[in-house]
């Protein structure tokens, strides 16, 4: 292989954490002081839903669900960040065991490489697909108020007021109900 490609490949892979050449030993990708700040008192870990990055959970729900059941721990960004990747599986932890030492500095910081990793929107609903839900014919009220709730919450990203978003469903049913 020509010198200036190796170099090239080295420098590219040295950029994602990969030290070809050299002995790979597990460094956390946040720094060590993280592990040493203290759990609240009497807490316990808490037995987290994981992520594995290939089933139809989005990335919000999965942040919301670590950060809830980390309940009174999740005030501090040090355990957040510690015992994230206790919430993740298969493809998911071999992503965060791979990221590069140090390259976490905050919760913050860690999240947000998480969404740009594994984000995708296939599962997110958006406004158009509230405004244009349908009652079926032989749909209940009740049915389609559900099915509403259901669009409405997979709306990650949705800025409407919420007097604008009850009347979206109330306009549909009644043109459908004259």
């Amino acid at each position: 292989m020509r010198p200036d490609l190796n170099a090239l490949i080295v420098t590219k892979l040295s950029q994602l954490g990969i030290n070809p050449g050299k002995n790979r030993l597990y460094q956390r990708p946040y720094p060590d002081a993280f592990d040493l700040v203290p759990y609240p008192t009497g807490w316990r870990v808490p037995d987290f839903i994981k992520f594995s990055g290939d089933d139809n959970r989005s990335t919000w729900e999965h942040i919301s669900q670590y950060v809830a059941q980390l309940s009174e721990a999740s005030s501090s960004n040090s355990p957040r960040v510690h015992l994230f990747s206790l919430s993740l599986t298969g493809t998911a932890f071999s992503w965060f065991s791979s990221l590069p030492p140090n390259s976490v500095r905050s919760w913050n910081q860690l999240e947000q490489k998480f969404h740009d990793h594994f984000y995708s929107d296939d599962n997110e609903a958006k406004l158009i697909d509230l405004t244009s839900a349908r009652q079926n014919r032989h749909e209940s009220v009740s049915d389609y108020f559900k099915r509403f709730k259901e669009t409405k919450i997979r709306c990650f990203n949705l800025s409407i007021s919420d007097k604008d978003l009850v009347d979206l469903p109330l306009v549909v049913l009644r043109s459908y109900l004259r």
